[in-house]
């Protein structure tokens, strides 16, 4: 389940990297559709992160872990 716990995270400080380094371009097209993929990346992460906790269903590809 760490797995799951560790990507999700690792998502989070991915968007939040993007979000940083794209700063003074928030105007621009690419930098608010690229802001909002990796959001829905994060999301997604969060949620099976989330399920994977309660219900231990794989949804990311890899075993929960120990």
């Amino acid at each position: 389940m760490l797995n799951y716990t560790l990507f999700a995270v690792g998502c989070y400080i991915g968007m939040r990297s993007l979000q940083v380094l794209s700063e003074g371009h928030e105007k621009a097209k690419w930098v608010r559709v690229l802001i909002k993929v990796a959001g829905i990346i994060t999301l997604y992460a969060a949620l099976a992160s989330l399920i994977v906790w309660y219900k231990e269903i794989n949804f990311l590809g890899f075993d929960p872990g120990d």
